[in-house]
């Protein structure tokens, strides 16, 4: 009897520096070992991150002190950060160094997964089908009140975004409680925008601008304004300007004869204050070529 009692002594010491502060939640488990089959949670931080060689795409974590009976720091190397070590093409998070981490080590298959993280250097989510990002505000809980709603039976208060994503298509929406509303529509051939009235859309050989029925185009070589469809050219403002100048001063010269020779033409000397007023058609803000 005592040979047992020595025995199983012997073997809860051993357990003990095994697993350190994390015999607590062992004896907590039913299971044994951390809960899930040979399965033990491990909190510490990120002490290297393997950008090549064998175990690129892994990590090393330290554990905490007080969370192991052992004198010496004990390090976890080659920590997965996902179901794959080469995860390029899928979800991947790669925290930041020296950033705080809680880890799963199973001693069976002798594999370490990051869990948590508390800080990251780089997230990336690639799905294969659809991918919805946003966030939808709700209406207050209150958590004094007995009949106040679950949260997943909150009002919506009508402010949301979202952005969502497939392989052909990125749209964006932002919307208030009254009912305003931006869109931003992205494909690999096209940009559209829109807000309210005022719309920009945006292809590989020109761009839109439109409110209402008014309408701006730049393509290649050409603009019209008003109408996509205008065919009135636009007049070069100091050409006009000089023509108009010239025709003056052409007027001017023109003589009359009457009874008494030839004379000026009785408006000539309105010409020089038409000739003045020139510039003031000539815009300081909207320039062509």
């Amino acid at each position: 009897m005592e040979s047992k009692n020595s025995q199983r002594m012997i073997s809860e010491a051993i357990r003990k520096i095994a697993l350190g502060r994390s015999i607590e939640r062992v004896n907590m488990s039913g299971c044994g070992t951390g809960g899930v089959g040979t399965a033990r949670m491990i909190h510490g931080y990120v002490a290297k991150i393997h950008e090549e060689g064998e175990l690129c795409g892994t990590i090393d974590v330290r554990e905490f002190l007080d969370e192991t009976a052992s004198s010496e720091p004990i390090t976890h190397q080659g920590v997965l950060l996902a179901g794959l070590k080469d995860n390029s093409g899928g979800f991947l998070i790669i925290p930041t160094l020296f950033s705080d981490v809680t880890i799963v080590t199973d001693a069976a298959t002798k594999y370490a997964y990051v869990l948590n993280f508390s800080h990251a250097d780089f997230i990336q989510l690639l799905s294969h089908k659809e991918s919805i990002i946003g966030v939808a505000e709700t209406e207050e809980l209150d958590p004094e009140s007995n009949d106040s709603p679950d949260y997943d039976e909150l009002e919506k208060t009508g402010n949301e975004t979202s952005t969502k994503y497939t392989a052909e298509v990125i749209k964006t929406i932002a919307k208030n409680k009254n009912d305003k509303q931006a869109e931003i529509t992205v494909t690999p051939e096209s940009i559209a925008q829109k807000i309210d009235k005022s719309e920009v859309n945006q292809s590989k050989d020109k761009i839109e601008q439109k409110v209402n029925s008014t309408t701006v185009v730049v393509a290649d070589n050409k603009v019209t304004i008003g109408d996509e469809q205008a065919t009135e050219p636009l007049v070069l403002g100091n050409e006009l300007a000089q023509l108009m100048l010239e025709f003056i001063t052409e007027c001017s010269k023109i003589m009359t004869p009457t009874l008494m020779g030839t004379m000026p033409a009785i408006n000539c000397p309105n010409f020089p204050s038409l000739a003045s007023k020139i510039q003031k058609f000539l815009s300081k803000t909207a320039y062509t070529k």
